[in-house]
C-alpha cells in the first residue's frame, strides 16, 4: 500500500534493513562498506533465507565477481600528505621482503594463521566466518613486530602501508585528527597491510588527565574505524606500551599477539641467518648464549658492526666477532669458553684477551684452563 511503512519481507531478523543499507552505501560508491555489510550477512544468515549455505556462496561469488578494488595507487595526486601537500604522511612499500624474520614457534604459528585466512579466504567465507581484519602486536622496542608486518605482506604478496602515529602526532599537532583519517581511508581503498607503529602514541587511555582534547578525540576515531575496517585490507597495529592503551581500544582487534625477546634457538638463527660462512658454528653459539635477554635489533646491531670492523680494518669476520664478545662480556658466565676459543682456534694471545676484557692476563690464563677442565 502507498505510504505504508509495513516491511517488504514478513520477518523480523532484519533482511530488509540490511538491502536498504546496502543500497545505500552502493549509491555512493563505497565499495569497502558494501563488502562489510556483505559479509556481516554471510556471517549472520536471516533466518527468511531458505539455503544458508547457497546464500553464502552466491553472495561471496559476487563479491568476487564485482573485483571492486583494483589496488592501491602509489603516484604522488594519491598519497595521503600534510595540509601543505609538501611531506608525505606514510611510507608505502609496494614489494615488503622479510625474509630474515626469525619467531618462536608460538608466535610463528599465529602469524602463519593470519597469513591462512587470507589465503583460504573463500571457505571461510562460505562457512559464514570472518577473517582477521585489525591486529594489535605488543612487545618490547625491537622485538621484530615492524619486521613482523613486513613478512605478512610479503606472504601476501600485498603492499606495506606504515603510519608511524608518534611523528604524526608530534609533527602535526592541531591537525593530526584528520591526517590520520586521510591514511586510513587510502588503506581502505585497495588490498594493503598497514601498520600503524607506536599506536599508543594516540591510542591512550581516555582517563589519562595529562592528555590533550584532540588525542582524547583521536581515540573515538580510532574506535570508529576498528568497528568498521574492512576484510579488503588488513589492520596491524604495534605498542611497545600496551597498559597505556585505552581498553575499548584493546578490545576492538580481532587479535593480540604478544612478542617476546628471542630465545636462545631465535638468537641462534638470526645470527646464523646473517651470517654467509665465515663464523663457525661454535663461535654462533656462544653469541647466541651471550646475548640472552636482549631483543633482535640489539643483536642485528651487534653483528653489523662486526662486519663493518672487519671490512674496515680487514680482518677476518670470526676474528671481530669474538673480539668484540670478548669486549662486551668481560663478567658473562660464557667467557672462559669465548676466551679459550680465541685463544685454541684464533691463536690469540693471553694479553690480547686481557686487554679487550679489560682484565689480567693471569686471569684470562685461569679462565682458558678452566674452561678446558670443564668440557
Amino acid at each position: 500500500m502507498a505510504g505504508s511503512k509495513a516491511p517488504i519481507y514478513q520477518d523480523p531478523d532484519g533482511l530488509e534493513r540490511a538491502l536498504i543499507d546496502l543500497v545505500r552505501v552502493g549509491a555512493r560508491g563505497h565499495a569497502a562498506g558494501v563488502r562489510q555489510l556483505a559479509g556481516r550477512l554471510v556471517r549472520a544468515v536471516p533466518p527468511a533465507v531458505a539455503d544458508a549455505g547457497a546464500f553464502r556462496i552466491a553472495v561471496h561469488d559476487a563479491l568476487s565477481a564485482a573485483n571492486p578494488s583494483k589496488g592501491l595507487r602509489f603516484d604522488s595526486g594519491a598519497i595521503p600528505t600534510d595540509a601543505d601537500g609538501l611531506h608525505s604522511l606514510l611510507n608505502v612499500d609496494a614489494v615488503p621482503v622479510a625474509d630474515e624474520f626469525v619467531a618462536d614457534e608460538r608466535l610463528s604459528s599465529e602469524l602463519q594463521e593470519i597469513v591462512a585466512e587470507r589465503e583460504r579466504a573463500d571457505e571461510l567465507a562460505r562457512a559464514g566466518v570472518s577473517m582477521s581484519r585489525t591486529v594489535l602486536f605488543s612487545g618490547p622496542p625491537g622485538v621484530g613486530k615492524t619486521l613482523a608486518s613486513r613478512w605478512i605482506a610479503q606472504q601476501l604478496e600485498l603492499p606495506l602501508v606504515t603510519l608511524d602515529l608518534a611523528s604524526v602526532v608530534s609533527s602535526y599537532l592541531g591537525s593530526s585528527g584528520r591526517n590520520i583519517k586521510s591514511v586510513l581511508d587510502f588503506a581502505k581503498s585497495g588490498p594493503c597491510v598497514l601498520f600503524l607503529d607506536e599506536f599508543d602514541a594516540v591510542a591512550k587511555r581516555r582517563d589519562d588527565d595529562t592528555d590533550i582534547g584532540e588525542l582524547k578525540r583521536i581515540v573515538n576515531v580510532l574506535l570508529v574505524e576498528l568497528d568498521r575496517w574492512p576484510d579488503t585490507s588488513l589492520l596491524v597495529a604495534a605498542t611497545n606500551h600496551p597498559q597505556l592503551l585505552d581498553e575499548a581500544i584493546d578490545r576492538r582487534f580481532d587479535r593480540v599477539l604478544k612478542f617476546p625477546l628471542p630465545g636462545r634457538a631465535e638468537r641462534r638463527a638470526l645470527l646464523a641467518g646473517a651470517n654467509h660462512g665465515e663464523v663457525s658454528v661454535k663461535v654462533i653459539e656462544l653469541a647466541a648464549a651471550a646475548w640472552e635477554g636482549r631483543s633482535h635489533s640489539v643483536i642485528m646491531r651487534f653483528w653489523e658492526l662486526c662486519r663493518r670492523k672487519a671490512i674496515l680494518h680487514d680482518l677476518a669476520l670470526e676474528f671481530v666477532v669474538v673480539s668484540e664478545l670478548i669486549e662486551q662480556f668481560p663478567t658473562n658466565e660464557l667467557r672462559n669458553s669465548v676466551w679459550r676459543h680465541a685463544h685454541d682456534e684464533l691463536d690469540m694471545s693471553n694479553r690480547k684477551i686481557a686487554t679487550l676484557a679489560g682484565v689480567s692476563h693471569p686471569t684470562v690464563a685461569t679462565g682458558i684452563r678452566q674452561a678446558k677442565d670443564t668440557k
